[in-house]
């Protein structure tokens, strides 16, 4: 049996995020002059002189690899919390993109129904991979970057999935591009499109997965990403996965 290996991003300051990633960080040294308070105990008492560190960690839901809920999509949806855990168990299809589509991917239609209709008593999520993950750390992933179009994820959707994967930054496509479409055509539709689907079939998006290298060229891999239990609508995740076939 083939080992977990991990698919998340790392977070870390000065990581290109939109939204910067702050840590204060209390040290070992700090740490053990701020335990000693109010004690009749001095820093040198301590093995070796230390005490124990801490790290206050200010950042966004929707950093690093992150399961989004339908809350998220809109005021009426379920947080995170809500959730089976069920959901974030078991098997994943896996779609690699290859095409030279700019800012969406691009599969063959009767390709990922019919793989789609193979596996959808084997697995409860699809993975898309877009090679997005390969700009981790540079501030293009941020930017530039392929969604998924709408009609895969609904597709999915129908056929009784329930979680969306992506290695980019976003399920859908960077919102320059939205927008410049919307401006073009004043058509709401080219807004968010695979996130409002949400709002009428509930799912859940798992976006910035990572170190996907082995995966690539596989149909099917077990997975494990338990979001971190927030009132929220969105959780971090350290999410890990495994080829099957």
């Amino acid at each position: 049996m083939n080992e977990f290996v991990c698919i998340s991003s790392a977070l870390y300051p000065d990581n290109g995020e939109p939204i910067q990633i702050k840590i204060d960080l209390l040290d070992h040294k700090s740490g053990v002059a701020h335990l000693c308070k109010g004690f009749d105990i001095s820093p040198s008492d301590w093995p070796d002189g230390y005490g124990i560190s801490n790290e206050i960690v200010t950042l966004s839901t929707h950093q690093g690899t992150h399961i989004d809920a339908p809350m998220h999509y809109y005021p009426d949806g379920s947080d995170i919390v809500a959730a089976d855990v069920n959901n974030f168990i078991g098997n994943a299809v896996v779609f690699t993109d290859k095409s030279n589509h700019e800012f969406e991917i691009e599969i063959e239609w009767i390709d990922f129904i019919n793989k789609l209709e193979k596996y959808k008593n084997k697995a409860k999520a699809v993975f898309f991979i877009t090679g997005a993950y390969k700009n981790y750390g540079h501030k293009d992933y941020f930017y530039n970057f392929k969604g998924i179009p709408e009609k895969y994820i609904e597709a999915a959707l129908d056929l009784g999935f329930s979680v969306i994967g992506t290695d980019a930054f976003s399920v859908d496509p960077p919102f320059a591009v939205m927008s410049k479409a919307f401006i073009e055509t004043k058509d709401q539709s080219k807004l968010w499109p695979a996130h409002v689907l949400g709002r009428k079939k509930n799912y859940f998006q798992i976006e910035r997965l990572c170190h996907l290298e082995p995966f690539e060229h596989c149909n099917l891999v077990e997975f494990i990403a338990l979001p971190v239990k927030l009132h929220c609508g969105a959780a971090w995740t350290r999410a890990v996965a495994r080829i099957i076939e």
